[in-house]
């Protein structure tokens, strides 16, 4: 069914200039992480279905530019989605797992099994601890101290998609309340805050769209609209589209100066001067 959506939501939507990849070629990919320690992204690619455990998911390699360096690098996943790095180590969100690579070495040294774990979908980092959104489960999971558990679960997290943090709270962009079977919602996703004492959860910015992913730069917030193909920029101001694409932007990073956009539908991934 979600295949079905994937297809039939391209179709729908109205024509729009196609972006000009940096570098293409990937299998349905789905996150782009900046490492800063070594100027580089990495991207992860799904290479099949959003769930499916069949060991075809692989992360690659792109240079400072976002040229690509090997496609291949990580093979063996299942079906990564977010990603995020804490020193040495890069934390990847697959399906019901939170795999750890070792960024000098280039291998896989360590699976967290999430027990009841969905559709882990995104990753971030405060401190020695470690974030994961469940979209399926309204639940954000926790890596701590070698402990890989729910932390919170609630419906007003309206299936959490994009993680970060602002330096004092968590944001988290939710996908939309009433998730239909084929992943339409019956309403937009808002942008949440959710302290992380109390773990009490506010809105920042309401109905903004199908939140993919957040990317933090220039005091500002972007956030993708996957189903509308669009970059979000959230201000006090409010929401405001600055650039528009084919659906299937995905989960976005930023290396400070520009914004590394996945295209999931056209396999490829820009690096687009922060607007």
């Amino acid at each position: 069914m979600l295949r079905f959506f994937l297809m039939t939501a391209v179709a729908a939507l109205p024509s729009v200039a196609a972006a000009d990849p940096s570098a293409s070629g990937f299998d349905r990919p789905e996150s782009v992480v900046f490492d800063s320690a070594r100027d580089r992204m990495i991207v992860s690619s799904l290479n099949g279905e959003f769930n499916a455990k069949d060991g075809n998911g692989y992360l690659s390699l792109l240079d400072g530019q976002g040229q690509l360096q090997q496609k291949s690098w990580i093979t063996g996943l299942d079906a990564p989605k977010g990603m995020a790095i804490s020193g040495d180590l890069l934390f990847v969100a697959d399906v019901d797992a939170l795999k750890v690579i070792d960024l000098s070495a280039g291998s896989l040294v360590q699976s967290y099994p999430g027990d009841g774990a969905v559709f882990l979908n995104d990753v971030t980092v405060v401190g020695d601890a470690v974030y994961v959104t469940d979209l399926l489960e309204n639940a954000i999971w926790r890596l701590d101290g070698g402990v890989f558990a729910p932390w919170l679960k609630s419906d007003d997290l309206s299936n959490p998609n994009g993680i970060a943090f602002d330096g004092q709270q968590l944001l988290v962009g939710s996908w939309g309340k009433g998730l239909q079977a084929d992943f339409t919602t019956k309403a937009p996703g808002d942008l949440l805050a959710v302290d992380l004492d109390s773990k009490k959860i506010t809105v920042v910015a309401e109905a903004v769209g199908n939140i993919d992913g957040i990317a933090l730069a220039q005091d500002s917030i972007f956030v993708s609209d996957w189903v509308k193909g669009t970059v979000i920029r959230i201000t006090s101001e409010g929401p405001e589209v600055v650039a528009e694409f084919p659906a299937g932007v995905a989960d976005i990073g930023t290396d400070g100066e520009n914004l590394l956009l996945p295209h999931m539908m056209q396999g490829s991934v820009e690096v687009l001067p922060l607007p």
